[in-house]
């Protein structure tokens, strides 16, 4: 934890509010969608927000409408691998609904955990396919703009889009800048807001807050600076 931050009430309260929601877990016998379970996740999206974007301007953000994302590039911040599942059961539940495809590039085991997370409440999973976000990073590192867009039409162009209302990416920024760079990662997030508006597609990134509050391995004080400011959305006690 950095030393600024180590009196920071706001810490002890993620805290406070993770060892809820695991005792409100276990007393559940796993289930993530009781009540409770969603109710204490919501508390702390609410607490991890105010502490990633401390002392930080961010009046450019506004929540996400869950029925109503094309366009939209979207950040998330979690804490811990089942707040992470708790959230992105509803942005996906929404997507299905609405016939769209679901790609999601995220690291094997948690992608995997998702997967089974969602066939245990009885989400369809037909829709959803694994696709890294490397190819997106490579094509605007070789050619701007424009090789970030003849990749993504390429992608597409092989999905068979056709079939679906819409797209929702959803993006683990640590496994990005893990199988690329730091750097690269940054400079394609720049251009997303200018190449996603417009179309039925919508991005979403789910940031590790933990490696970010404690240890900075890879979603490290820069990461965040930037994804906060290259977003326009912000997915942040949304459920109704």
């Amino acid at each position: 934890m950095k030393t600024l931050c180590s009196k920071c009430t706001i810490n002890h309260r993620i805290e406070e509010y993770k060892e809820k929601l695991n005792t409100s877990i276990e007393e559940r016998k796993n289930n993530l969608l009781d009540d409770e379970v969603v109710l204490i996740s919501q508390f702390l999206d609410n607490f991890i927000y105010k502490c990633v974007s401390c002392n930080r301007n961010i009046q450019h953000l506004s929540r996400l409408n869950l029925k109503n994302v094309f366009g939209t590039h979207t950040t998330l911040y979690y804490y811990g691998e089942q707040h992470l599942l708790v959230d992105l059961y509803f942005y996906i539940k929404e997507g299905i609904k609405n016939n769209e495809l679901i790609y999601v590039s995220m690291e094997e085991n948690l992608y995997n955990k998702l997967l089974d997370f969602l066939k245990a409440n009885k989400v369809s999973i037909e829709n959803i396919k694994f696709r890294s976000v490397k190819e997106l990073i490579l094509g605007h590192k070789k050619g701007g703009f424009i090789g970030l867009k003849e990749t993504a039409i390429s992608i597409l162009g092989n999905s068979n889009i056709e079939k679906y209302n819409g797209l929702r990416w959803i993006g683990q920024p640590s496994f990005a800048i893990q199988g690329t760079s730091e750097k690269d990662f940054l400079d394609m997030e720049v251009d997303l807001n200018i190449f996603i508006k417009d179309m039925n597609a919508s991005l979403l990134c789910v940031y590790d807050a933990y490696d970010y509050i404690h240890e900075g391995r890879v979603i490290n004080e820069r990461v965040i600076e930037e994804s906060l400011q290259t977003h326009s959305f912000i997915l942040n006690n949304f459920v109704s």
